[in-house]
């Protein structure tokens, strides 16, 4: 096994854990739960890619809410390429919002937080599109409550497309993230799902295992020194400070993490995430999260990426049991060392 360790500070008093890391064991509990691949990459090497009998590598898989991950790297794109910022108010691009003093109170970080307060309509089967976003009415105060939905998405996705058509850019959010983005990394987006002829900022792209991998690389190093810098660093740091509605959510991404608690248990966190079980010294971990348990997990403090994946609920229904725990996974793949006594 390979043990790894966060970096120790100057000065640090106490040593940090030593994780064993048990691709094995990780891997056998993930195909328990419908699981098709776990990839992990640490400091930039894989050491561990499985894949299930008869899954091509090279095939996508829709990451259904995943998605929300993606939308929020538009964003900081966009922060770098000078068409927003995360503070300014979404009605001066929205101007149906002006006259409404609830939404004309909603920032860009409020719709990325999910915290704009607009109202979560009984969803029929099919997404609302950009336009049925922008004209749903505020439930609550902007910044007042967590409200889990795909209308915060798309409503960003309306005012990313005004952005870029005004300064004569991408025909579309995911050109734009693909030109930016994508593209450079030599990461391919096999499928984005549309509604009103535009891609669905919350959920519905497909990807293979390995290229969701490379995009956590890209999130954990866009930064660095001699990284390759395609995003505004600061508002990629931004992406990951709790929200105050709920500190175990930032801006697209969860952040499940003790020192975050924000609310007990998944049921009040989208059905998503169970409550992760660790001590305060667990490392950071930063989560893309859809449905089907596909699951993008970021360990900072680790320089760690770990893809799982199932075939996803279009294709495998029973991938909706809630039978998977990201604790008993992470705990299978993070085995900790015993200190020296």
């Amino acid at each position: 096994m390979l043990a790894i360790s966060p970096a120790v500070s100057a000065g640090a008093q106490i040593s940090p854990p030593v994780y064993d890391l048990d691709c094995d064991g990780a891997e056998a509990y993930s195909r328990r739960s419908r699981g098709i691949a776990v990839i992990v990459v640490h400091a930039g090497d894989i050491v561990c890619a499985r894949y299930a009998d008869g899954i091509d590598p090279e095939q996508g898989w829709e990451i259904a809410s995943g998605v929300k991950s993606f939308t929020a790297i538009m964003a900081a794109a966009a922060v770098q390429d000078g068409l927003l910022s995360l503070d300014e108010r979404a009605a001066d691009t929205l101007t149906e919002w002006q006259d409404d003093p609830e939404r004309a109170a909603i920032t860009v970080s409020h719709l990325l937080s999910q915290s704009s307060g607009l109202a979560l309509p009984r969803e029929s089967s099919r997404l609302p599109g950009y336009e049925a976003a922008i004209r749903t009415r505020a439930q609550r105060r902007p910044g007042e409550a967590f409200i889990y939905g795909p209308r915060h998405f798309q409503a960003f996705g309306e005012l990313l497309r005004r952005k870029l058509e005004a300064a004569g850019l991408d025909a579309t959010p995911a050109h734009y993230l693909g030109r930016r983005v994508l593209v450079p990394m030599g990461i391919e987006v096999t499928n984005w799902a549309m509604v009103d002829g535009m891609p669905v900022l919350s959920e519905g792209a497909s990807i293979s295992p390995l290229d969701w991998a490379r995009f956590g690389y890209f999130v954990l190093h866009d930064g660095d020194e001699g990284g390759t810098g395609l995003v505004d660093a600061a508002a990629m740091a931004a992406l990951f400070e709790p929200s105050a509605p709920n500190p175990a959510y930032g801006l697209g991404w969860w952040l499940p993490h003790p020192r975050h608690a924000g609310f007990r248990g998944s049921r009040q966190i989208g059905h998503l995430l169970d409550t992760l079980g660790a001590d305060a010294d667990f490392p950071e971990i930063h989560v893309a999260a859809g449905a089907g348990a596909q699951r993008l997990y970021l360990f900072p403090d680790l320089d760690l990426v770990v893809v799982r994946m199932t075939r996803g609920v279009t294709e495998d229904p029973a991938t909706r049991s809630r039978s998977w725990s990201d604790r008993r996974f992470i705990e299978h793949l993070l085995v900790r060392q015993e200190r020296a006594r």
